[in-house]
């Protein structure tokens, strides 16, 4: 549309000029206001280059006011150098001209011709502004000031949706009252902020606690009473591996395992002609045996499976005959002993019915 005027406003299509002559006349430049109107009919307001301070964003692209040649112009070089000016956008030029009165009469006073012009100019500028909609907002106030609005005036209907900005708010104005509950989520937490002063008393829960995350250095001394230890089942207690000395699936309790009254070894080995070792062993009837040998004649010797700590054992051995009756001859000699096994001897000859039966007591089992 072409450009547009009356006694109180000038409004031009073409904002890539930079100076605008208005063309009405004005009491102070400070009753101009300049604004831009986008094709959305968004509206911003210009400032006047003086009153825009160093470091603002807007600085640079404020306007300056000639009333000799009543123009405006831009410092920038262009009114689409603004960054909310675009090609399409409009630019409005008018005249607010202030209702409190200039001139204050007093009686007995002399009248001069420019007070009288600025008085008479006043009520018929702001006549004109009324009558035109110098602002355009179809409204008979053309202009909103601080001054006018009343305390408490603005309520939360007035604010339009999404219009308070971060600047609009001040430092520490957003208490805890503020925000509404489950509103702060993890994304608006800064990373290494929550301390443990923030940690209300028992929040931390099981399910807070990630999996394999409790190492020995989070738990106190003492901390673990016996409560706290699941006792274990027959399976957990089993030999799985024969390893430890005992069969697999026997379960010996470490206060039977280490006591000097339980069995370090125990078995049976033949001692006659024809059932010569390994045979003689019968290892379904032994423990801790790993092996047997025969290094002489009338000799049996017996290796552990888990060697003892010490050589310091007690070893008790008869001699059987499943046949005949022992005599007081037959009695079964404790030779060599080490951490490894022993050695057994007797004096009774060779008989195929007849075997040793042997126990170990003392020392413990090595680890």
């Amino acid at each position: 549309m072409p450009d547009t005027s009356g006694l109180s406003f000038y409004q031009t299509d073409d904002p890539t000029s930079k100076s605008i002559t208005y063309g009405f006349d004005v009491l102070s430049a400070d009753d101009i206001t300049v604004i831009a109107i986008a094709s959305n009919g968004a509206r911003t307001v210009l400032r006047l280059e003086s009153e825009i301070p160093s470091g603002d964003s807007e600085e640079g692209f404020g306007y300056a006011v000639n009333l000799t040649t009543k123009t405006v112009t831009i410092t920038a070089s262009s009114w689409t150098s603004h960054p909310l000016i675009y090609s399409n956008s409009s630019v409005r030029v008018y005249r607010t001209t202030s209702v409190i009165p200039s001139i204050d009469f007093t009686a007995g006073a002399v009248l001069s011709e420019g007070d009288l012009d600025t008085a008479y100019k006043q009520g018929l500028f702001a006549a004109q502004e009324m009558t035109e909609d110098a602002a355009d907002t179809n409204a008979g106030l053309q202009s909103v000031t601080s001054g006018v609005i009343a305390a408490g005036a603005v309520t939360a209907p007035k604010i339009a949706t999404n219009s308070i900005s971060e600047d609009r708010i001040i430092n520490g104005a957003v208490t805890n009252a503020k925000i509404a509950n489950d509103a702060v989520n993890a994304a608006k937490i800064q990373n290494g902020t929550v301390g443990s002063d923030e940690l209300a008393a028992n929040c931390v829960t099981t399910a807070k606690i990630g999996a394999n995350q409790v190492t020995t250095t989070q738990i106190v001394n003492s901390a673990v009473t016996q409560a706290k230890v699941e006792k274990a089942g027959k399976a957990n207690m089993e030999a799985l591996t024969g390893s430890s000395g005992q069969s697999q699936g026997i379960v010996t309790p470490d206060v039977l395992r280490y006591s000097q009254f339980a069995p370090r070894c125990y078995g049976v080995v033949g001692y006659g002609h024809t059932t010569n070792p390994p045979n003689a062993n019968d290892f379904s009837a032994s423990y801790n045996v790993a092996s047997i040998g025969e290094p002489a004649e009338d000799r049996r010797s017996i290796t552990f499976t888990t060697p003892l700590t010490s050589a310091d054992y007690v070893v008790i051995a008869t001699m059987s005959d499943s046949t005949n009756t022992i005599d007081a001859n037959q009695f079964v000699t404790v030779m060599g002993k080490t951490t490894s096994g022993f050695t057994l001897e007797s004096v009774a000859n060779d008989v195929d019915s007849t075997s040793i039966n042997f126990v170990v007591f003392g020392s413990t089992l090595a680890t």
